[in-house]
């Protein structure tokens, strides 16, 4: 999802990883709930309705290039659906493909008990496939229509599929560690290396798809000179890192995926015993609408982001139902002062 909205002004107690994610979704629920009541495949759908459908699409971005002059038809657009389905199927985010394959063996109804379900169902909606509505009983289900259900559920089950799945899970687990060791890391990279990936299959040569994949599992914004750029969900201030990191470098995270996952495990055994004893401390302590797992996670992306000491004891405050002990600020201490700074904070602290 595009990054929206400038927090910079904000205390770090409203900027920390879980604060961002709730603010994420609390958007996400407002927006779902103003998308229109139809889906494109219903029977009742209309060429008056089309335009409504590509507007909230992902098409518009992508056509912008060659913009139509024309009004679209709801005929139109479901033969431009359908013919993209098995390739976008097969590349969509890991938190969309485990929505689809949940919806899919229920049926084409999903209610949406879980909150993180918000931003997938969102995106299969942009895909067209799917329609949100609110039930009688409050609660809110994601509808996939049943031609579409029945085509999801034989694609899902051919070896193909899991090919391009199998390539979709490397690149995001190289993508996730890059974005843990730096922050940032331009998204083209990723976005060749899965394409070569995806050689005399379905989804070869559909660029439109890959980007697809990346705008919606992944936290994204543009730098200044049109390069999309993936960011860690706790990089609470994105255009600050950007403006540090000189252009030629914005690509320099290309790393193998062994490489990647060496770092990682090297950072992993440092920070480990860390996050053990910040979560020891923090045992019913914090409070109750957060966990201890996620609060030691925040205080970790904030030590990342060169958070001085003293403000994160301010955050770690906020997170708890009374003051700091001792133990807590020792550990806060050592979390501060070992754990690894991404690379275009290292050399500062953020104010």
């Amino acid at each position: 999802m595009l990054r929206q909205g400038n927090i910079r002004p904000y205390h770090w107690a409203d900027k920390t990883m879980s604060v961002l994610r709730a603010n994420q979704l609390e958007a996400c629920e407002k927006d779902l709930a103003s998308l229109p009541f139809r889906c494109l495949f219903d029977s009742d759908c209309t060429d008056a309705d089309a335009e409504n459908f590509y507007q909230l699409s992902f098409f518009p971005w992508e056509d912008r290039a060659h913009p139509a002059g024309a009004l679209h038809t709801a005929d139109e657009l479901r033969i431009r659906v359908l013919a993209s389905f098995a390739p976008e199927l097969a590349l969509l985010s890991p938190e969309e493909h485990d929505l689809m394959v949940r919806l899919v063996l229920f049926g084409g109804r999903l209610p949406l008990h879980d909150w993180n379900d918000l931003l997938p169902a969102r995106c299969l909606i942009r895909r067209l496939w799917c329609r949100i509505r609110k039930e009688e009983d409050g609660v809110t289900a994601l509808y996939m229509p049943h031609q579409l259900c029945g085509a999801a559920l034989l694609l899902l089950a051919g070896d193909e599929h899991k090919k391009i799945r199998d390539a979709v899970e490397l690149v995001i687990n190289s993508v996730d560690d890059s974005l843990y060791l730096t922050g940032m890391t331009q998204a083209s990279v990723p976005m060749l290396h899965l394409q070569s990936l995806l050689k005399d299959t379905c989804a070869e040569n559909r660029p439109d798809l890959i980007e697809r994949l990346f705008l919606s599992g992944c936290d994204c914004i543009y730098s200044p000179d049109g390069r999309l750029m993936l960011i860690h969900p706790g990089l609470a201030d994105p255009d600050r890192m950007l403006a540090q990191m000189p252009v030629a470098a914005r690509s320099f995270q290309e790393m193998s995926a062994d490489t990647l996952a060496h770092a990682s495990e090297s950072v992993n055994d440092l920070e480990n015993p860390l996050y053990e004893q910040m979560l020891f401390s923090l045992m019913n302590a914090v409070r109750p609408e957060i966990t201890p797992e996620d609060a030691v996670e925040d205080l970790i992306i904030l030590a990342k982001q060169g958070v001085s000491y003293a403000e994160m004891t301010e955050v770690l405050s906020s997170l708890l139902v009374s003051l700091p002990t001792p133990e807590m600020l020792a550990a806060l201490r050592d979390l501060s002062d070992r754990i690894p700074r991404w690379i275009w904070f290292s050399s500062s602290r953020l104010q």
